[in-house]
């Protein structure tokens, strides 16, 4: 692993308690953002080669730290039998502490917008590091960078899941938000009468800017002229689709495309990501309507 911060392990002159691998809780807090919780891991695992190495025990740190919601328990035990913490030395405290880590991290697989409460295993963290009462390493390089890099990531993808920003994936017609169908409706981008199934919209802060969809009555792709305000539209009944092409995205960075072709040889083009399979999901159920309606 990369160090973010350095750690010193030796006993202070003055006799108080061994310095652990200690950050701030503020700047614990943006780390864990800016690293999608993988700060969290580093931490613990930093802690328990600490332990590890000055307890001699035969213990794991990697494994430890990679499984870390389940031996946050005994980390925070572990932390207890140096540090002088009314708040740690409490099982009652510690376990709950541990139990808010293990089931706050289960929720990062919740849809959108409650796996943000993963973002929320912090807490469990937060007595420890007061408790340590050092002063650490102000700054690192790599801090830098986590933050430039991840902060921003994590901001996008935030805001995406609260819907502030549209979805950075295919969603269905249940992740969208009420304000996005009503403006597809008043836009008369989408009928009264018609349901979407599956929708993207490469739009960076609206999806005014562009999407593209399938309901249960059109395939229809459309972008807006953000200056003049004009919508530019292109849809096609199932029953007058001739053919589909794919073009599977070959990277993460790539798109999938896929050219419809109507019955009077028109052709327009649908660009989905390939972010947790969305594009093999639309394009498989895009296909299976467009079957049905030729049966």
């Amino acid at each position: 692993m990369e160090e973010f911060d350095a750690m010193r392990s030796e006993q202070p002159a003055d006799g108080a308690a061994p310095i652990y691998f200690a950050t701030s809780p503020i700047k614990f807090i943006a780390m864990s953002l800016c690293t999608f919780g993988l700060y969290e891991v580093y931490w613990s695992y930093k802690n328990w080669r600490f332990i590890k190495d000055r307890d001699g025990v035969e213990i794991m740190p990697f494994w430890r730290a990679f499984f870390y919601p389940l031996w946050h328990y005994s980390l925070l035990t572990e932390l207890n039998k140096t540090l002088e913490s009314s708040v740690l030395s409490i099982g009652v405290v510690r376990g709950g502490l541990a139990a808010c880590v293990l089931v706050l991290n289960f929720t990062i697989d919740l849809p959108d917008p409650y796996w943000l409460l993963s973002t929320l295993t912090v807490l469990g963290f937060i007595p420890a590091l007061l408790a340590m009462q050092v002063r650490p390493k102000s700054f690192h390089p790599l801090n830098l960078i986590a933050y430039l890099l991840g902060g921003p990531a994590f901001a996008i993808v935030a805001l995406s899941a609260i819907g502030f920003i549209p979805s950075t994936a295919v969603i269905t017609a249940d992740e969208m938000w009420d304000r996005d169908i009503e403006y597809l409706r008043e836009n008369e981008i989408l009928g009264p009468d018609e349901e979407i199934e599956y929708f993207y919209s490469e739009g960076a802060w609206s999806i005014a800017e562009g999407g593209q969809f399938f309901s249960d009555q059109f395939v229809t792709s459309y972008s807006q002229n953000l200056e003049t305000g004009e919508i530019y539209l292109d849809y096609v009944e199932f029953s007058r689709i001739s053919d589909i092409d794919v073009a599977w995205a070959e990277t993460w960075l790539d798109m999938t495309i896929v050219t419809i072709t109507t019955d009077d040889d028109y052709q327009f083009e649908l660009w989905l990501p390939p972010e947790e399979e969305g594009d093999q999901d639309f394009v498989t159920e895009l296909k299976q309507r467009w079957n049905r309606s030729r049966e």
